[in-house]
């Protein structure tokens, strides 16, 4: 068994502390890169499934390796955060310190320090970013009455919108104030109460009070009888299924009436079904309850006035009655009121 004298532990020793000492030294020989600045610039927009981050850099002691975006699932939507990793290579005679958020300098677009960590004898720098959340465009399209002659406005969902500002008008006049809702439909039947020209503007509103343009839809006339319609609530409402996009105009796609053990429904080729209001089939008015079924008898609409759809079983069974006498006896004048 061999024994190591004390003078050699303190050779061995000294020989360790030289070779530490030595590599200290070496590490030292490379200026330390403290501080960071970054230039972001981003293409990325919501709706869009293209989009590019660059990094540039304005120190000669590191340049940019790479730039990753690491969360692009294929399309960008409003409310994302685009997340960034980019990777610096220090010069030869430079390595980087640990960095933290105070350290890092972002400048162009919006972009915050997620987290950073060093590789390749410090040498190289990764830095992760977290980009500013994404905003929809605001725009809108689809902007037009649900059915013609209806007074029921609706527009598509735009993307990035909280809520909508809607306003009508009626020849040049605005017709009242703007108003707000979260529905992509505005029910304006309370607020035409004279005949004329009539057409509506709509905005997006963001969950930053940001408000976008102005869209327009077409105008069309109120004239008497459709006044007194509206007044008496008798209008397509269109679709019963939930949806708020335009149903089929009586007269233009015909659906088709079908029944179960409940009662009477009028269906569309696409599913849909008028309900909570009246509809004006080929020319005749009808009116559904909340779940889309056909109602008969007396029925009061929303201006107090009775109307009376025919419960009889045959051809006609559903309809308004006009300008006659009702089975239980009472009078019914050319717009289908009760005469009292």
């Amino acid at each position: 068994m061999k024994l190591w004298k004390k003078g050699s532990l303190i050779m061995v020793s000294g020989l360790l502390a030289a070779a530490l000492a030595g590599s200290a030294w070496a590490a030292e020989e490379r200026t330390k890169i403290s501080q960071i600045t970054l230039t972001v610039e981003s293409t990325i927009e919501a709706g869009n499934e293209d989009g590019d981050v660059s990094i540039t850099v304005d120190s000669d002691n590191y340049r940019v390796d790479d730039v990753e975006i690491v969360n692009d699932d294929g399309e960008w939507s409003s409310g994302d955060e685009p997340r960034v990793q980019v990777t610096l290579e220090a010069d030869e005679d430079y390595y980087f310190d640990t960095m933290s958020k105070s350290k890092v300098k972002l400048k162009g677009d919006d972009a915050t320090y997620v987290t950073s960590s060093r590789k390749s004898n410090k040498s190289t720098m990764v830095i992760t970013l977290r980009l500013d959340e994404l905003e929809g465009t605001l725009e809108i399209e689809g902007v037009e009455w649900r059915e013609e002659n209806t007074p029921i406005a609706e527009w598509e969902s735009a993307d990035g919108a909280k809520s909508y500002q809607v306003r009508l008008y009626r020849e040049s006049s605005s017709v009242g104030s703007a108003v707000t809702t979260t529905n992509d439909y505005y029910d304006f039947s309370s607020s035409i109460t004279r005949e004329g020209d009539y057409y509506f503007r709509v905005r997006a509103v963001n969950k930053s009070n940001k408000k976008g343009e102005w869209y327009e839809s077409d105008s069309f006339y109120v004239n008497e009888t459709m006044l007194n319609d509206i007044k008496n609530g008798r209008y397509a409402i269109g679709n019963g299924s939930g949806s708020t996009s335009s149903t089929p105009s009586s007269g233009t796609t015909e659906g088709t009436w079908k029944r179960n053990q409940v009662g009477w429904w009028y269906e569309y080729p696409n599913g849909s079904y008028p309900s909570n209001g009246w509809m004006a089939i080929k020319n005749v008015w009808y009116c559904f309850d909340a779940s889309g079924y056909m109602r008969t008898g007396w029925i009061q609409a929303g201006d107090g006035k009775w109307y009376y759809c025919d419960p009889r079983e045959g051809s006609g069974q559903g309809a308004m009655l006009t300008n006659t006498t009702t089975p239980d006896g009472y009078r019914v004048d050319a717009n289908g009121v009760w005469i009292q």
